[in-house]
């Protein structure tokens, strides 16, 4: 499409506009990798590029002009605020939206009712943050909605309007370099201000014909720069909230009051978002379970996440020639063990609904049990698993991975053909099916982190972890039946004959790595006790217990083992949700490493 070199005070269409944003999202999407190497506000996390393109990427490819201003604005708030990641992106989408509320429900704009969409845009985005932060993109936007309103006072050509403006809000933006301690130690702009200032830039030369190309429109593709950059100097300032969580709710009425009250106190950088129905919550937390639980009170959740960012933020530093630990959430570990030897956990989906959560991340076990028979587990796709691995790939010389039993989950299958997309990379990467769940699991990846510790060469951690495997085994005293007949672990009919039989299983897992049952008792005490009996006929070295919501049991069995063996457990922790999705609540298992 073609402009002219002047515009109008009072043609400037919903056509214009629209391809005015869609030059300035096609700008900031072209620059994401710089954006990403100067990103050390307010965590170092290589992320500020790829989200602004992500949410850039999704208006390029989802929306359409229309011949009302208003409803073409309309269409790109919603397609903004759907897409949003990070606090960049939930920012953008606030600015997208205060241009759609202060638009005119007209085929065009004047320059003044432009200005007014600035004002409205900017307004809306400051108060969408619990705490603005100055020398960030909201000093940016502010910046251009005020010289905007200035050059729109003086006796200017539309050109040299716009082309003021853009060149005094570069002033605005370089003085970011000096406003905040992170950027002014390493000499660089905040970058999302510097995504902000691209938009613009994009968006004004698009609007005086200086750019005429149609920007490309199908998704590009988001990669992180991998050279050395401003991330390896420098001291970097504590990141107080580990984990940077969004939920996407869908709701018809928001007392937004409500929702910063109730989750405020669970962390900070708190942002409320919205575009008409929609609601985007962001916020930095350690308990980012309890955030979506609060969320979920306020609307119907449609998407959530939860980004580890001190791993983010490991990830971004100088690449390791070491080995990298990789498992799944249905590893059973102790929290602090697995931030300590920065295991990498992928979480593993759980459905409640047609909502789906992580697990270990945004779902909590109390939360599960008030939907158990709404609840299912969902298999992970490529994608997720290439988006998750790829970032330890590019920091690690190799990559151990061990999966959850192929014959219970598609995990490891999911694994294997990622890594045969990879080419060359492939050869560093190690694949391990470790045959069991849970405990057993968490005992395989426990080892593995141990030899990673000592300095073993890959090839021998493997070679250890194929013979360690096979003496590795779990039993897991079940108490309620139910779940593991509506997941489909028996069929329908028996199913409701052993709930009505009280059925309470010994459940274990073969050489193969297929659940089966090793006995059968129907009553809590006789399980107990035949729980205690199989495991006094095994040769138990190291052991952990894990249970899901059963401490009282948990602590017995501790007891009864320290009498058995001597020793104390590695470890004792709650199981996944995953794991309790199947086990029921008030299960409990031991799992051991046969000594020789």
């Amino acid at each position: 499409m073609t402009h002219s070199n002047t515009i109008s005070l009072d043609t400037i269409t919903s056509e214009r506009i629209y391809q005015a944003i869609l030059h300035g999202a096609a700008s900031i999407r072209d620059n994401h990798q710089e954006l990403n190497r100067i990103n050390v506000f307010p965590v170092v996390d290589y992320d500020t590029g790829n989200n602004l393109a992500h949410t850039m990427n999704y208006i390029l490819s989802h929306t359409t002009a229309h011949k009302n201003v208003r409803e073409t604005l309309r269409e790109i708030a919603r397609s903004a605020l759907i897409s949003a990641r990070g606090n960049s992106g939930a920012i953008f989408s606030q600015y997208f939206n205060g241009l759609y509320l202060a638009s005119s429900d007209s085929d065009t704009l004047t320059l003044g009712e432009l200005a007014a969409c600035f004002h409205t845009a900017y307004d809306k985005a400051y108060k969408s943050l619990e705490n603005a932060v100055e020398g960030t993109i909201i000093t940016v936007m502010r910046a251009w909605s005020a010289e905007f309103n200035d050059a729109l006072k003086q006796s200017l050509s539309p050109q040299e309007m716009f082309e003021t403006t853009l060149g005094r809000i570069k002033t605005a933006l370089d003085d970011t370099s000096q406003t905040l301690s992170e950027l002014k130690d390493l000499g660089v702009v905040d970058a999302g201000a510097l995504g902000y200032y691209y938009f613009m830039e994009g968006f004004v030369q698009a609007l005086l014909g200086k750019r005429t190309a149609v920007p490309d429109r199908a998704a590009v593709s988001i990669s992180s720069s991998t050279h050395t950059d401003v991330h390896l100097t420098g001291e970097q300032a504590p990141i107080t909230y580990r984990y940077c969580t969004e939920v996407l709710l869908e709701t018809q009425s928001l007392d937004e009051a409500a929702v910063r009250s109730a989750l405020s106190r669970l962390g900070d950088c708190l942002l409320v978002a919205s575009a008409d129905n929609l609601v985007r919550i962001h916020l930095h937390t350690d308990t980012p379970w309890e955030m979506v639980r609060q969320a979920a009170t306020y609307g119907s959740i449609l998407e959530q996440k939860a980004d580890d960012m001190v791993l983010q933020n490991h990830l971004a530093g100088p690449k390791e020639k070491k080995i990298a630990c990789v498992t799944d959430s249905i590893a059973d570990l102790p929290r602090d063990y697995v931030y300590e030897h920065r295991i990498f956990q992928l979480p593993i989906n759980v459905m409640i609904g047609s909502v789906s959560y992580l697990d270990k991340l945004t779902i909590d076990r109390a939360y599960l049990y008030e939907h158990l028979g709404q609840a299912s587990s969902a298999q992970l796709n490529q994608e997720q698993i290439r988006t998750f691995l790829q970032p330890i790939l590019d920091h690690y010389d190799e990559v151990l991975i061990l999966t959850v039993s192929s014959k219970m989950s598609g995990t490891y299958d999911r694994y294997k053909e990622v890594i045969g997309q990879l080419g060359k990379d492939a050869d560093r990467i190690a694949l391990i099916d470790t045959r069991v769940n849970s405990g057993a699991q968490g005992l395989l990846v426990r080892a593995a982190a141990e030899m990673i510790s000592d300095g073993l060469k890959l090839q021998d951690i493997v070679t250890s972890l194929e013979q360690l495997k096979t003496k590795t085994k779990i039993f897991v005293s079940v108490l309620d039946i139910e779940p593991m007949a509506r997941s489909g672990r028996v069929s329908e009919k028996i199913g409701k004959l052993l709930i009505r039989l009280q059925f309470k299983p010994l459940v274990s897992i073969d050489a193969a790595g297929s659940g089966t049952i090793r006995g059968v008792a129907f009553s809590v005490k006789r399980n107990r006790k035949l729980l205690l009996r199989t495991l006094k006929r095994q040769r138990i070295g190291d052991y952990v217990i894990v249970h899901a919501d059963a401490e009282d049991r948990a602590e017995a069995l501790r007891g009864e083992m320290v009498r058995m063996t001597g020793r104390e457990p590695l470890y004792i922790t709650d199981v996944s949700a995953v794991i309790a999705l199947f086990a029921g609540k008030g299960c409990v298992a031991a799992a051991y490493m046969e000594k020789e």
